[in-house]
């Protein structure tokens, strides 16, 4: 088992140094950033000291001792080796942070009086990185349940910014005691207590804390950011003052598990298979504080390796049990939308529901176009933080997919931390930064390739046309050449244009209606940008790194790239050839009316049968996925795309909705 954990860490490390160290693809050739947003600042304090003057305030000196030991809890059994230790030490030496402090084993012991959830006290450990000097100093978290050792090599270089820098394994994953309950409330209080109590006591910090992370550590700085201590007078967060969120979701139920009722089949496996993969490596434990492990070195490791092992049922139970089908408090408990401002009618149900996030924290957002999690990242700028100031929010959404937006894929100042830094710097040092001042949103325009810098999401009414497009029952102008629309005249069954309709800017009446036969054994997308989608970008991984670092542009030959394969199979609607550009930003909706018929007995009778196999084997009664299937509804699927003269048609967006959904 020692040599699978260190091969599959060696693996991961070797992808996030691939993405760190690669060579930027938005600079010019001197290596500046293209767009002033993107640029660092010269007051940013990379690489320098803290602009503060003075050795104290208000008789407080702004300096510490040094501990005797550090916080690694020395003399117990340690956790992360000295190989840890020396990876994160050349990661400091390229940001010009070289004499820096690592407290590579801090344990951060959260009281159960801290955690109205928790049954006992729990050991989570962390591991902290102070700049040289005694300066006491704000500090940036960083919260995963992907291993602390591997997250946090994403943003040393804020150490070079004059930040600590503290990742910490949340519980039941990584080196840390408990169960792993995925963003549930326990989760979110033991994070609460790092930001407003261990951290603020800390003798390296100032009080102030700051977070960052792409997914799920962005997702549980939004939880967190609905529990810490807010000032009652001033109504800012005590200690929390700002964050760095990339890639988060908002809504547990409908972002990540049921998208308009339709049940996520790709992504929640893949990510709860991630996870548990890496809470079932043995903790670092067992490598001893010195690289000898002892025999109380093993025990602790074995007892925590054995609760990591003893939750995956827990967390297999979450797409098993069928009442997860239907929305309720088990999903609202782990969505950062219970905190936003506006509430139901009833409230949420829970204690924790009546809180709203700060409006006085400032939080800058980054997404994708073609993110799993698109929809949160939007809510929560314009719905999550809508009573905020303009000037303490800011978002920007890039040509990304998940993965390519939790790194901010192609744009060096995400990826080097400097726009992180100066937006900690603006928030939490109080540096102005005019740009972003007056600039808080950053689009990438698809079709342009371009960025372009705005001052509000959504976009101002006065800018936007609304448009209505209506489907038709005539078939579209053919495109030569093209092996879908124009299909060769002698062929007597016409396998793909008898599927193809117009779409048209006024009400179209005459014709037979539209007629879809679908197989629900046929599964549609498995050539298409959905199935990237939801595989959060891997298969693209190879596309993106071409195009956002080696400067070549190979999408088009990407068979993602062209949704021809998958509408082959359903009811396409088309325009006549566009007479100019159109941008098309924001939401779009369709309504559409249906009549379905369902397959005749014996395929209906084949298909139940298939369910009853699988439920059979392994020896369960109901099944989230298979029972959400299984029923008696129709899930659509309706997709944007856009056609090239060639006939190519690229994704652009995707909706969803079952009819129980309505």
């Amino acid at each position: 088992m020692g040599g699978i954990m260190v091969n599959l860490k060696q693996c991961i490390i070797l992808i996030i140094a691939m993405a760190l160290f690669t060579g930027p693809g938005c600079q010019d050739e001197s290596g500046k950033s293209l767009l002033p947003f993107l640029s660092l600042s010269e007051d940013s304090g990379v690489g320098g000291a803290s602009s503060d003057g003075g050795g104290s305030e208000g008789g407080i000196s702004r300096y510490y001792i040094e501990p005797e030991g550090d916080d690694s809890c020395a003399g117990c059994p340690g956790q992360l080796s000295a190989d840890e230790e020396e990876i994160i030490r050349q990661e400091l030496n390229k940001a010009g942070a070289g004499g820096a402090k690592i407290d590579l084993n801090v344990r951060v012991t959260v009281p159960s009086l801290e955690n109205p959830h928790a049954d006992a006290d729990t050991d989570l450990w962390a591991t902290v990185v102070r700049p040289d000097g005694s300066e006491k100093l704000p500090t940036i978290l960083v919260a995963t349940p992907y291993r602390r050792e591997l997250m946090m090599l994403l943003y040393v270089p804020l150490v070079g910014s004059r930040y600590n820098l503290m990742a910490i394994d949340i519980r039941g994953t990584g080196s840390s005691a408990g169960e792993w309950t995925s963003f549930d409330l326990v989760e979110q209080y033991d994070i609460k207590y790092t930001v407003d109590s261990f951290i603020p006591k800390s003798v390296w910090s100032d009080g102030t804390v700051g977070m960052i992370g792409p997914s799920y550590m962005a997702i549980i700085q939004m939880l967190t950011a609905g529990l810490v201590d807010v000032d009652p007078d001033t109504g800012e967060p005590v200690h929390l003052k700002a964050l760095f969120p990339l890639v988060p979701m908002a809504d547990a139920y409908r972002d990540i598990v049921m998208h308009g009722g339709n049940c996520d089949l790709l992504f929640i496996p893949l990510w709860l298979g991630i996870v548990d993969i890496l809470a079932i490596l043995p903790p670092m434990l067992n490598l001893g504080s010195d690289g000898a492990p002892t025999g109380e070195d093993f025990e602790q490791a074995k007892a925590i390796w054995q609760d990591h092992v003893n939750q995956i049922p827990d967390t297999i139970g979450w797409v098993m049990n069928a009442d997860n089908l239907n929305d309720g408090q088990f999903f609202d408990k782990k969505s950062s939308m219970i905190y936003w401002p506006d509430k139901p009618a009833a409230g949420w149900g829970f204690p924790e529901g009546d809180k709203i996030i700060s409006s006085k924290l400032p939080v800058f957002c980054v997404g994708g176009w073609f993110d799993i999690f698109t929809r949160g990242t939007t809510n929560i700028y314009q719905y999550g933080l809508g009573r905020h100031s303009v000037t303490d929010k800011a978002m920007i959404i890039g040509p990304w997919y998940h993965l390519g937006g939790s790194l901010g894929m192609g744009l060096d100042s995400i990826m080097s931390c400097k726009v992180p830094a100066r937006w900690f710097d603006w928030k939490i040092k109080n540096k102005q930064d005019p740009f972003m001042e007056e600039f808080p949103v950053l689009l990438y325009v698809m079709g342009e390739d371009k960025w372009r810098a705005e001052k509000s999401w959504p976009l101002p009414e006065g800018r936007v046309d609304l448009k209505t497009l209506y489907l038709t029952k005539q078939s579209p102008t053919k495109i030569d050449g093209d092996w879908y629309t124009d299909e060769p005249s002698w062929r007597l069954i016409k396998y793909y244009s008898d599927n193809n309709y117009g779409l048209s800017e006024t009400p179209v009446f005459s014709g037979d209606n539209p007629v879809l036969k679908h197989n629900p054994l046929d599964l549609h997308g498995l050539v298409s940008r959905a199935t990237t989608r939801w595989t959060m970008g891997m298969p693209a991984i190879g596309s993106d790194i071409s195009k956002f670092f080696l400067n070549e542009n190979i999408d088009a030959a990407m068979p993602w790239e062209d949704e021809r394969l998958d509408e082959k199979a359903c009811l396409t609607f088309t325009t006549e050839p566009l007479a100019g550009d159109v941008e098309i930003t924001g939401p779009i909706a369709l309504t559409f009316w249906a009549r379905t018929k369902f397959a005749d007995p014996l395929t209906r009778a084949a298909i139940d049968g298939i369910f009853d196999l699988v439920k059979g084997t392994l020896k369960i009664d109901d099944n989230l996925l298979l029972d959400g299937m299984n029923r008696k509804d129709v899930q659509w699927v309706a997709e944007l795309n856009d056609v090239f003269p060639d006939g190519r048609a690229r994704n652009i967006t995707s909706g969803w909705l079952s009819a129980w959904h309505r």
